[in-house]
């Protein structure tokens, strides 16, 4: 068996699909299924912008009764479809895509400009030659031996594909970098998707209410907003809305208030007291008083969560003991997740500490 690196530009390699020349070796293809066309649409988005898309691993064979060299592609085969049902206009892209250029066409639709970028992409592929279907197979075993396992969060994000995995992928693209700002994650968070995590556990609680979250729960919110995730302009607007007074609240960057845990108490808080959410009003009510609007004091009472966290031995024997005990271990558990916010609302309503 030998492998050489090849590349193709979009234009050669559909006009080899036109040509017969290139086919799908469905025995090595994990799903049949068709991309939603908010997948495809994000591929061909990438493709025009020049970004990078993983590799396509073709099979050269020798048609021995026709005397023709065909090619199978091993892996790739729903970046091919779609990159050739858009190559034949059969491929409107989504609406949604952020690119207002590419939004909603096709490519008869684009610009010269855009249609000259799409056919001129560089496609880049692996070509195993002389190999057996034996050889094929250990191949990807050896390169998967090699691959680092693959978290939660990237396993959802590669098998769903439909609305909800869409929503929180437009949320990490419009929050990362305040993420990265206010020092609640870094950039080797981001790339193993923890930002990922963090929003769908957000939802999750804006959907559901406060509670401990599993992979299974995280997994059952994909699946059940997988063909519509309706809320999804309201909340995406209650998030971005709250993370925008923390990015002006400079205050609060860099400080234990802006750790993940810590972050997400705040976050649903600054949502609860702006917008009355109904999951969280049987947490939200035990402060006393129902959410009304964000009060002026509110960045400086969260400073001082901020500075009790920073500094838990000054406030022992205080009601804030138990704010700051549960900061500090389990802090995915229903219980304390709940005290964080009750504090967290406490102080951006302006209402008395809780005790």
């Amino acid at each position: 068996m030998h492998k050489s690196e090849t590349q193709y530009t979009v234009a050669d390699y559909c006009a080899m699909l036109q040509r017969g020349e290139l086919r799908v070796n469905r025995d090595y293809q994990r799903s049949n299924k068709v991309w939603p066309n908010a997948a495809r649409s994000f591929l061909i988005e990438s493709i025009v912008l020049d970004f990078p898309v993983p590799k396509i691993l073709l099979h050269q064979r020798l048609d021995i009764r026709t005397r023709q060299t065909i090619k199978e592609i091993v892996d790739g085969q729903q970046r091919t479809q779609a990159i050739f049902a858009f190559f034949n206009g059969k491929l409107r892209l989504a609406r949604s895509l952020e690119t207002s250029e590419l939004a909603g066409r096709t490519y008869n639709e684009l610009s010269s400009e855009d249609q000259g970028r799409f056919l001129n992409y560089i496609l880049s592929a692996d070509l195993f030659l002389n190999a057996s279907n034996e050889d094929i197979r250990e191949a990807f075993r050896r390169m998967n031996s090699y691959t680092v396992p693959l978290n939660a969060e990237e396993q959802r994000h590669a098998s769903h594909q439909g609305a909800f995995k869409w929503f929180v992928h437009g949320l990490t693209r419009d929050l990362d970098t305040p993420l990265v700002d206010m020092g609640v994650l870094k950039d080797r968070n981001i790339v193993r998707m923890a930002d990922t995590k963090l929003f769908a556990e957000l939802v999750h609680a804006l959907e559901n209410g406060i509670r401990t979250t599993s992979k299974k729960d995280l997994d059952h919110l994909y699946k059940t907003f997988d063909a519509e995730f309706a809320n999804g302009e309201l909340v995406g607007a209650w998030l971005k809305e709250a993370n925008a007074f923390l990015l002006a609240a400079s205050e609060l960057h860099n400080t234990p208030l802006m750790k993940p845990y810590s972050y997400y108490a705040v976050v649903l808080a600054l949502i609860h007291a702006r917008h009355d959410v109904e999951s969280l009003r049987p947490v939200g009510q035990r402060v006393g008083e129902g959410p009304g609007k964000i009060s002026d004091e509110a960045v400086e009472r969260l400073s001082f969560l901020a500075e009790a966290l920073d500094d838990p031995e000054a406030y022992g024997g205080s009601p804030l003991e138990q704010f700051i005990d549960a900061s500090t271990k389990g802090t995915n558990v229903r219980e304390r997740r709940e005290t964080r916010f009750i504090w967290a609302f406490a102080a951006v309503s302006g209402l008395p500490d809780p005790q």
